[in-house]
């Protein structure tokens, strides 16, 4: 049994000259854009200070005449050459102030590199075994991750052909609560609940009575992991209250495949070409019947790989 995946099999590749909505990664070796050296201008707070004591000394002169004005001029000339003065010194205790910080600050600080530092380069490691990768090319896989490829893509090739039949199919439903198991598809036909387990095998299969082989190895286990899930099955439906024959099948989609629908140790042995046959059997499961078990199935086995 296999835990289906919600990635895709193989990316598809993006055409080459299509425009692109992101931006396109940066190489290891390339250097970066060039940062523009800081402007040698003088401090910020020198030059605000020496602007107030500029304008106060200017308003200063400019009310010194009002005093020859009579009364009147020199109470103007108090009102608006006083605050100007108090400026005016305040700027000169200001800018010596603020001369003397960014001269101390300038002093502590650290004479600039000669030479920019080189950016650290970034390592090229090798991509871990089994995993895709792309060099410019076609997205190769291979390993454990090939025969996973393989093995769902004959998955697929079966609930294919079971959903073309019409009747109500579950796929990928989790066996049971905190397992890694699964049932790969589920199928509500007129004359049974059939527990199909896709397989993606190669070799010669042969049965003898109830024995399955492959080149000659003895494959029990195929045969005993489906009539457990069939018994999972069955377990549920009678705790739900449901009454329909379950029917284990073991579906091939390799080069190990029976000729025509063969039967061991109690599992039919099909292939997505001959599986649509067993399930269309007429039977007396009405449609709502069919629809009403299904859905208490959906239920009792929810979705191994949830969206």
């Amino acid at each position: 049994m296999r835990r289906m995946r919600a990635e895709p099999i193989v990316g598809v590749a993006r055409p080459q000259g299509r425009p692109s909505s992101h931006p396109a990664p940066r190489r290891p070796d390339a250097q970066p854009p060039a940062v523009p050296p800081p402007s040698m201008s003088a401090p910020a707070g020198p030059r605000r200070w020496g602007r107030r004591l500029l304008l106060s000394l200017l308003v200063v002169f400019a009310s010194s005449p009002l005093t020859a004005a009579g009364p009147g001029g020199q109470v103007l000339a108090v009102l608006i050459g006083g605050p100007a003065a108090v400026l005016f010194w305040v700027s000169v205790v200001g800018l010596v102030v603020t001369a003397l910080r960014d001269g101390w600050r300038s002093h502590r600080q650290p004479p600039p590199s000669k030479s920019p530092a080189r950016p650290p380069k970034v390592g090229t490691g090798a991509m871990p075994p089994g995993r895709p990768t792309t060099g410019g090319g076609p997205v190769r896989v291979a390993g454990a991750e090939d025969n996973w490829v393989k093995g769902a893509r004959g998955e697929h090739a079966v609930g294919v052909a079971l959903n073309g039949t019409g009747l109500p199919v579950l796929h990928d439903r989790r066996l049971r609560e905190g397992s890694d198991a699964n049932i790969d598809h589920l199928v509500v036909a007129a004359d049974a609940v059939y527990v199909i387990d896709a397989k993606n095998l190669a070799g010669t299969l042969t049965t003898t009575g109830d024995q399955l082989c492959i080149d000659g190895r003895d494959r029990a286990k195929l045969l005993a992991g489906v009539r457990r899930q069939a018994d999972e099955v069955v377990a549920a439906m009678s705790r739900l209250g449901v009454t329909a024959p379950v029917r284990p099948v073991l579906c091939l989609t390799g080069t190990a495949r029976p000729a025509g629908v063969q039967f061991a140790g109690g599992v039919l042995i099909t292939t997505p070409d001959t599986v649509a046959q067993v399930i269309t059997l007429s039977g007396l499961l009405a449609d709502d019947q069919r629809a009403r078990i299904a859905d208490l199935l959906a239920w009792a086995f929810p979705p191994a790989v949830s969206n």
